[in-house]
This record gives structure tokens, sequence and C-alpha cells, in this order.
């Protein structure tokens, strides 16, 4: 069993329903719900979201983190707790730049580059309404510049992968042709 399927397990049986009336809340089949459960196929995403709705933790949590019934006891915050108990960290990290704590939902982004520390501690100096344009100013400099999408020039694709492709579009192309003229 994977992390994933024991933690629908738990869910489960959090809700204290049966996997009959959980597979019609997520609109899927019984069975399809039942392979999930044992581990044998992987869930789309928007089965997991509800999933993760449903037990109140967060999609990463619910992926990475084997899930107690304890833990389900309290839901998952979007604040951190007044407390000063220790954080117990259950995925990200410096490389990534970001960490996910039990308990808590949505990533927390860090940083131990020193230039942007800088910016966030002169962003945070600012009032709200600087803070506003100072986002759209930077989302304007992002998307506008030389190096963006928009200024970049198309990659020159090698003559024998684009004969691969066309002719692959014509192989489709001859397999619908077949298909009017059979019909009709």
């Amino acid at each position: 069993m994977t992390v994933l399927s024991d933690n629908l397990k738990t869910i489960r049986k959090k809700l204290n329903c049966t996997q009959m009336a959980l597979s019609e809340v997520l609109e899927i089949g019984f069975r399809t719900y039942v392979r999930y459960e044992a581990g044998e196929r992987d869930a789309p995403v928007s089965v997991l979201v509800k999933l993760a709705r449903l037990g109140n933790v967060s999609l990463d949590r619910l992926l990475t983190t084997k899930i107690l019934t304890e833990d389900l006891q309290t839901p998952d915050k979007e604040k951190l707790p007044a407390s000063k108990a220790p954080l117990e960290v259950t995925s990200g990290g410096l490389e990534e730049g970001r960490l996910m704590f039990k308990g808590l939902l949505g990533d927390h982004l860090i940083s131990t580059n020193k230039e942007e520390q800088k910016l966030l501690t002169l962003f945070r100096k600012m009032n709200p309404t600087s803070r506003e344009k100072f986002l759209l100013d930077a989302e304007w400099v992002y998307t506008n510049t030389r190096k963006s999408a928009r200024y970049r020039k198309p990659k020159k694709i090698p003559r024998k992968e684009e004969k691969a492709k066309t002719a692959v579009k014509l192989r489709k192309l001859a397999k619908s042709i077949k298909k009017i003229t059979v019909r009709g």
C-alpha cells in the first residue's frame, strides 16, 4: 500500500462512510475508488482535491505524509498557531524554497538568498497601497522584458523532426479519410 491509499482509508473511516458512499460523493465508480484505496490506480488531481477537502488536509500532506486518525481531529489551518511549540515539517526544503508544516494549509516560502531577503524586508516595510503598486509594476516588468517568451525567436526544428511530425499528421489524415469514404 502507498501513503495515498492509506490516507484515503483513514479519511474514509474518519468520515464514517463506506467505499460505495464515498465513491458517490466523489462522482466516480465504486470499483475505481476501491482501486485507489488499494493502491492499484492513481487518482486524478480533481479527485485528490475533493478528498483533501473532505479530510480537511492540504493536498501536499494527503500525497506525502501518512495521516493518522488523531491528525484528522484538528483540521489544517491557514494561519500559524500562536503557541511557541515547534512545527513539524512534512515536506519541502531549502532547495525548493518552500516548506509545508503539519497542521497548516499551503506552502510557506523561504529564502537563503541575501537579495531575496533584502527585497522581502523592504516589501514588508511598505504600506498596503505601495505593496499593491509594487507587485503590479514587478509583474509588468517581468512579462514585458526582452527575455520574456513574447520576444524570443522560435527554436528552429531540425528537418528530420519536421518530416517525422508531418508523416504522423498525414497518417492521421489518411485514417480519417478512409473512415469518411467507407461511411459515405
